[in-house]
């Protein structure tokens, strides 16, 4: 096993990822690029849950796939343990992949239906032998399926014999296989009943204390996030804009994008009193985001220097975690969060 640093388990500097827009069919030319992640900060450490939030198209999902180096960044670097995966040779690469893994959004899609169980499970050390010993697979199968709380004996059942949470547990299982250090969990109970998602995350939990497991947890739900997460980086327009652990991002949040986030969140009480704040006009186009701070196009507090100057994601006067916002300021939300 590779020697650990004392740092962090997981750090990207810089990272961006721009996809061209393309016109024309036999000569195509280019017209734009989708800056779908521009420019992200971010560290993990071991055995603790960063949760990554922001709304549908921010640019979560394609973070997870670089994370994984399962999409090649424009710019940027990704350094696990120290070691810039970008750089390595394709058998380290293959190597480290062992050490981070990665937990799908759908259970339903994301199981070759073809496959038994055992066989999805197992995939792992096929591509792994090593992992392994042919002999012991079977049995090595069937401790990851109790570990995450399936029947053993179900190894030659087929997906569509097991519900959606059921399902999940299996990718997680799969997930667990090569024993690895770091789980991206990409949005993994978003298509599961709430009871479920609840069972789920708990089970998430359980693995993490047993195993020492550190996750990335990207998610657009706020319970969700704030259930598992020691720290959380919000999301918006492939930027993060504001970091920091639970109880500065839930009850002390700064950067105007998290307080309208956290004020949009149901509350089980209709009577408590909750401050609403209704953002105006839609998201800016990734392809062609607005100057300075991506967010003043529909920030409340927006002035010249907003569209100037674009905020660095930094500690500010009266705040002890990082904002990316030339106005950053504590916004104490009530209503029961």
């Amino acid at each position: 096993m590779p020697e650990q640093s004392d740092g962090p388990i997981l750090q990207v500097e810089g990272l961006a990822k721009h996809y061209p827009v393309t016109q024309g069919i036999l000569f195509k030319r280019e017209v734009g690029r989708v800056k779908a992640v521009d420019g992200v900060d971010l560290e993990l450490r071991r055995g603790e849950t960063l949760g990554v939030v922001g709304e549908s198209g921010c640019g979560k999902s394609t973070l997870a796939k670089l994370l994984l180096a399962a999409e090649r960044p424009t710019s940027g670097t990704v350094r696990f343990d120290g070691r810039d995966i970008y750089s390595l040779p394709r058998r380290e690469l293959r190597a480290l992949r062992r050490r981070i893994q990665m937990v799908l959004q759908d259970p339903y899609s994301s199981l070759n239906p073809r496959m038994t169980v055992g066989d999805i499970v197992g995939e792992p050390f096929a591509i792994h032998p090593d992992a392994a010993p042919k002999g012991q697979r079977r049995a090595r199968v069937q401790e990851l399926l109790e570990l995450v709380g399936l029947d053993p004996d179900h190894v030659s059942r087929y997906p569509h014999q097991f519900s959606g949470g059921q399902r999940q547990r299996v990718g997680i299982a799969r997930a667990l296989a090569l024993k690895p250090d770091v789980i991206v969990c990409d949005e993994p109970v978003s298509a599961l009943d709430v009871s479920v998602q609840a069972q789920v995350m708990n089970l998430l939990g359980e693995l993490q204390s047993e195993l020492g497991l550190a996750y990335v947890f990207i998610a657009h739900d706020l319970a969700a996030v704030r259930h598992i997460s020691d720290r959380i980086a919000v999301m918006y327009l492939g930027k993060v804009v504001e970091t920091g652990d639970e109880a500065q991002i839930y009850e002390q949040p700064t950067h105007p994008y998290t307080q309208a986030l956290l004020s949009a969140v149901p509350v089980p009480d209709p009577e408590a009193p909750v401050a609403r704040i209704e953002l105006e006009g839609e998201p800016p186009s990734p392809i062609d985001p607005p100057s300075g701070c991506r967010f003043r196009t529909r920030c409340w507090k927006a002035e010249d220097i907003c569209a100037e100057e674009e905020p660095a994601l930094i500690e500010r006067d009266g705040s002890a975690h990082p904002s990316a916002c030339h106005f950053a300021s504590v916004e104490v939300l009530t209503g029961g969060r």
